[in-house]
């Protein structure tokens, strides 16, 4: 046993607790990370990890990802970070090279290149001590194959990196499993190749059942992202689609509205009030209903996320373009709060800024000194008459939920 009775004198030691941290984490405690004192010596503390822990060995069967979750969860428990939905991860854009072009995406018509490792370092010294975990997103993240070594020189840090699976075969996944901190979360559009592949292009359904075959030999879980749209939400967002999706081996969901950005941006895609309804609707349910684990995001006014660009722009929305600072500045915590402090108390209706009126955000964003991140055209992020169409929808949306309520 690596931890004894013998080694401690404090009178809330639990020899249980401890028995069980040494036979499910034997390697993890030889380490003695910080996080152990705190939770000998706080039984609230001890609880609440343990069931924790608890809960993401039963989804979990992967012993390495396992020990992942546990070295992730000490340092958060050591370090006392609460923060908790969107406020708790930072979303981490590492490359714009991508091999898709898909048709509710914009990444392909921007510049192809990389976050410096500079920048990278950086901003992962600033998540250890203040936040939980990290979504990587690109492009597609799978062909910057430094993911692997980000994930190895950060062992106590959860990576969930949004990826379209092509890239996922044998080989991909055995390092997958190596490194134990890097869970792939799948973009899934469709309930058929149909569908799926008029948004990801043909070919594209194949490639992801490919990809979920191989990590399920390999135990190895993953979660599934839905583009909610005005053709597909009925689809992604039924109570049928979820059952399928965990059924094929999903522990994990998360769904984005869709946001019309970039030179082939539609509006037929913007969802309808009664599609926007039913995405908020649905979410709530999973969520109640455990149909399968969701993060809650859901509030009453966006106070915005940290998104940092392959720029290393800080945003407060991974769709909007417009950033006031730059990791290069300076202090970033400090950035980060200065931006949050100009999303926050912009004047809009109901929960999301960039629906309600990206026109009014903009202007008002722009007297304070932020600029534009991107040039798709001479719109910068959303042209006008998609921006009018957002607000609207949004409008009826508002008006539904009134009505009805969004339980």
């Amino acid at each position: 046993m690596l931890i004894t009775k013998k080694k401690t004198n404090n009178k809330k030691f639990n020899p249980a607790f401890f028995a069980w941290l040494n036979r499910e984490f034997p390697r993890e405690l030889a380490l003695r990370p910080a996080g152990l004192i705190r939770l000998a010596q706080d039984p609230v503390e001890r609880l609440r990890f343990v069931t924790q822990m608890v809960k993401i060995m039963k989804m979990i069967n992967h012993p390495q990802v396992r020990a992942g979750f546990f070295r992730a969860y000490l340092r958060i428990y050591a370090n006392q970070i609460n923060k908790d939905g969107r406020h708790g991860s930072v979303v981490l854009e590492i490359t714009k090279h991508c091999n898709q072009k898909c048709r509710h995406c914009y990444s392909w018509a921007q510049r192809k290149k990389m976050m410096p490792d500079r920048m990278i370092n950086r901003i992962l010294k600033l998540v250890r001590a203040n936040y939980k975990h990290v979504f990587i997103t690109g492009g597609e993240p799978t062909l910057d194959r430094r993911i692997f070594t980000i994930a190895k020189q950060n062992p106590d840090i959860m990576f969930f990196m949004f990826t379209n699976g092509s890239m996922i075969k044998r080989q991909f996944a055995s390092k997958l499993a190596s490194t134990g901190n890097l869970i792939p979360v799948l973009s899934i559009d469709g309930t058929s190749a149909r569908r799926h592949d008029y948004f990801r292009g043909k070919g594209s359904w194949q490639k992801l059942m490919q990809a979920i075959k191989v990590l399920n030999s390999l135990h190895l879980p993953w979660g599934y992202l839905s583009m909610v749209t005005n053709l597909n939400a009925r689809q992604v967002l039924s109570r049928k689609f979820v059952k399928a999706m965990k059924k094929r081996g999903a522990i994990m969901a998360r769904y984005l509205e869709y946001i019309p950005v970039g030179p082939n941006a539609k509006a037929k895609l913007v969802p309808s009030g009664a599609a926007y309804y039913l995405m908020e609707k649905r979410k709530q349910e999973i969520i109640k209903n455990c149909e399968i684990y969701m993060q809650e995001t859901a509030q009453r006014k966006c106070l915005g996320l940290v998104f940092f660009d392959v720029d290393g722009n800080i945003k407060c929305c991974p769709f909007f373009h417009y950033s006031k600072h730059n990791i290069s500045q300076g202090n970033i915590a400090k950035l980060i709060r200065s931006s949050i402090i100009d999303w926050s108390r912009a004047s809009y209706r109901g929960e999301c800024p960039v629906y309600s009126d990206q026109e009014r955000l903009k202007d008002y964003l722009l007297r304070r000194s932020w600029k534009p991140t991107v040039s798709f055209n001479r719109y910068n992020s959303i042209a006008p008459q998609l921006s009018r169409a957002m607000s609207d929808n949004y409008g009826e949306f508002l008006r539904i939920k009134a009505q009805r309520g969004r339980a």
